[in-house]
């Protein structure tokens, strides 16, 4: 055994375990499953490492004898220089929902507030590289009403669809991630190199590939996964028939995600892709209204406690009373952005202090 457990960081052997041939991300995880951290992988004789499913002699070999530790190092220091954080699966900010997937990473490398992943439930929006201006508009409109939700917004960052989505939950100041088929340390598309500084900033940039990882074509397929894993469901606002999209639909359908698609028109080619989900069962798009219903009864359910009104809120709830309010009067009473506003005002319909009636009205409880 090359590895010397006591002396060496918890992180080179997550990084290295990955390192070893023949293990691949559901390896891994039955590893620590089986042995609780990396560390004790390493440390466990071939005979243990045998009983694991899906370790064969060679891997338990590999693993024993481990060479890898040199090139993990190298990885690891590269990390450290760049400032790039690392959230391994034994990690309370690892994303539960993505932990539960039958292939979730071992770890991710991220850039940004990491505060997101635990913040709140995760939705996906994704969709063409190449949108009408319809696809344009009705991605802004569900990323904003979702974002009003308290929801993160999660997309993959292409051109299209995805940027239209971060940029949405951006300007409203609502969290978003942005998973990358690529390295952490490479902007790809280039020209989304703005909006990559963006959601560094404010949101999370979150990717499975070590550091200087190129933008490889099998990387996205794989990628996609991710991003329907992190999230309670996938929207898709525009989409051909034969795209990364639908490879993201499938994921999510595997993973047990429930999938919305926009219908498109008929003459569209970017249509065809939702029309066909759709006539295949996916849920339809019909209204923002409807989705937002949708998509509320999702949402984990919490016991409803109409003292327990966070003091940020009290100055929200003051604007109420028993005669029913419109959103845009709340909005420019309260001097908050709209995704703010409906955030809040989600928070207090589930706490069962306030009520939501048609028109997007609200009223107190009494």
């Amino acid at each position: 055994m090359s590895a010397n457990t006591g002396k060496k960081d918890e992180l080179l052997f997550w990084i290295a375990l990955r390192l070893v041939e023949g293990v691949g991300n559901v390896t891994y995880k039955r590893l620590i499953a089986s042995f609780g951290a990396p560390q004790r992988v390493f440390s466990a004789p071939y005979d243990d490492l045998l009983q694991v499913e899906g370790v064969p002699e060679a891997v338990a070999g590999r693993i024993v004898h481990s060479t890898v530790f040199p090139a993990a190092e190298a990885l690891l220091a590269g990390i450290r220089q760049q400032g790039v954080k690392v959230v391994t699966l034994s990690d309370p900010q690892y994303p539960a929902q993505l932990k539960q997937i039958n292939d979730p990473p071992p770890f991710l490398y991220a850039k940004g507030r990491t505060d997101i992943l635990s913040a709140a439930p995760c939705i996906a929006i994704v969709g063409t590289r190449f949108p009408s201006p319809y696809g344009e508009e009705v991605t802004g409109e569900i990323a904003l009403a979702l974002a009003g939700l308290g929801l993160t917004i999660v997309s993959g960052m292409a051109k299209g669809i995805d940027a239209v989505a971060h940029t949405t939950a951006l300007a409203h100041n609502a969290p978003t991630i942005a998973v990358w088929g690529t390295g952490i340390n490479r902007v790809y598309p280039a020209e989304n190199r703005k909006l990559a500084h963006e959601i560094a900033d404010k949101g999370l940039i979150l990717s499975e590939y070590p550091l200087d990882t190129p933008p490889l074509d099998t990387n996205f397929p794989e990628r996609n996964r991710i991003i329907s894993g992190l999230s309670i469901a996938v929207i898709v606002t525009e989409a051909s028939l034969n795209s990364g999209t639908m490879i993201t639909v499938s994921h999510a359908l595997d993973q047990g995600r429930d999938v919305f698609a926009v219908p498109g028109q008929i003459y569209s080619m970017m249509g065809q892709g939702t029309n066909r989900l759709i006539k295949h069962g996916c849920a339809m798009v019909d209204s923002i209204d409807s989705l937002v219903a949708e998509v509320r009864a999702l949402l984990p359910k919490q016991t409803p406690d109409a003292a327990a009104v966070p003091e940020a809120h009290a100055g929200l709830l003051a604007l109420l009373s028993r005669e029913p309010v419109d959103l845009d009067t709340i909005i420019t009473l309260s001097k908050f952005d709209t995704a703010k506003v409906m955030s809040m005002l989600t928070e207090m319909e589930i706490s069962g202090v306030v009520k939501q009636l048609p028109g997007k009205r609200f009223v107190k409880m009494e």
